[in-house]
């Protein structure tokens, strides 16, 4: 892995040393205005300027994050001469980071990077300070960005983008509210669910690797909604959240329940974690009938049901298993729990799928538009 990872209490304290190597100009970027009533904005500004650099602050970056937001950072890096961006926060502003990286570099349109009309040739180096697992986007090359007028979201594999530090002290997550934490944690979890379900990787040990990685958010979920400021819980969602999403369980996945996400996000205003939740059991519930054993061995690897003698019941439980844990954590499992019961499922295929075409997912099985529709009409519930 090239990111250099420092895992810890206080870990933030190294922020100015890993820093200094990137040269004078630092542009810190961050979300809400809870970093600084916390005093870490402080810290680590005071931090990096002991060390000698300059720092510009660049917040204000909102859950999804969006192309009008890169390109304001762009072109303030660009008019500071920023030599290193300074993420603080979680994969919202990680991910403009990200693009301000390319854009910063480039004079193409970064709608175009994203869209894969451009190929980027430099990006500025990025450094993060974690305070919310979930994406691992401290630790890998992927960046989300979201279109303002198209209301389109694009995901973007990228390299140069990956950070080249990353400073990961698990209490700067106490606070973080408990809808969020658990929308975070079940993002944790489908970045494995999506890994565990590949037909061409399937093997023992990643197997049991993806499913260490869930069964880690089963149990240290409650715990961190029941202790929030326990250090030991909040560091295995963290670590479980980076081996998840980085290339320590492999690339590969299915990936067909975070394309729908993106438009569950985008057209519905859920949070990732929570349109996940509802994606995944009905995508479960989807697949049990031609794909019975894979989804029985899914549910007693991961939610630990007892075989049954019914191998279809088995995979029932399973699912019952699945969708208990959301609703006890406070998430929905259906769209109509989500109070958008009224939701024009075809409308939602059709963003997903345009004129009908092409599929979802592929690496267990692909979704065309009838399968895409018949799985949204088991997430509306």
């Amino acid at each position: 892995m090239p990111t250099h990872l420092v895992f810890g209490r206080d870990a933030e304290n190294r922020v100015g040393e890993l820093s200094v190597p990137f040269g004078p100009n630092v542009m810190l970027l961050y979300g809400s205005e809870r970093i600084r009533r916390s005093g870490l904005l402080d810290k680590l500004t005071a931090d990096l300027e002991a060390h000698g650099l300059t720092v510009t602050l660049f917040g204000g970056i909102q859950e999804n994050p969006t192309l009008s937001k890169a390109e304001e950072g762009r072109r303030l890096a660009k008019e500071k001469k920023i030599t290193l961006l300074l993420a603080v926060g979680g994969g919202s502003v990680i991910d403009t980071a990200k693009a301000v990286s390319l854009g910063a570099k480039s004079t193409a349109p970064l709608w175009d990077l994203y869209l894969g009309k451009v190929k980027a040739q430099k990006a500025l180096p990025i450094g993060v300070v974690l305070t919310t697992a979930a994406t691992a986007s401290e630790a890998n090359g992927v960046s989300v960005l979201s279109h303002d007028k198209l209301h389109q979201k694009m995901a973007l594999e990228e390299p140069l983008t990956r950070p080249h530090f990353a400073l990961m002290d698990p209490a700067l997550t106490f606070s973080l509210p408990p809808q969020q934490t658990a929308s975070c944690a079940v993002d944790i979890f489908s970045h494995s669910f999506e890994r565990y379900f590949h037909k061409g990787q399937q093997g023992t040990l990643r197997s049991q690797m993806c499913a260490a990685v869930m069964r880690t958010v089963i149990a240290e979920l409650p715990r961190v909604l029941e202790q929030p400021d326990s250090y030991d819980a909040r560091s295995q969602l963290m670590w479980a959240a980076t081996v998840a999403h980085s290339d320590m369980l492999g690339f590969e996945g299915d990936f067909a329940c975070h394309a729908l996400s993106h438009i569950f996000t985008t057209e519905l205003g859920l949070p990732h974690g929570v349109a996940l939740g509802i994606l995944m059991t009905a995508w479960c519930k989807y697949m049990l009938t031609d794909e019975t054993q894979a989804i029985a061995d899914f549910s007693t690897l991961v939610w630990q049901v007892p075989p049954c003698p019914s191998q279809i019941q088995t995979a029932q439980n399973g699912i019952s298993a699945f969708q208990d844990f959301l609703c006890s954590v406070g998430l929905p499992v259906t769209l109509r729990e989500a109070g958008l019961g009224d939701v024009s499922i075809e409308h939602l295929a059709l963003l997903a799928l345009p004129n009908r075409e092409g599929s979802l997912g592929g690496n267990f099985r692909p979704l065309d538009y009838d399968a895409v529709v018949s799985l949204l009409q088991l997430a509306r519930g």
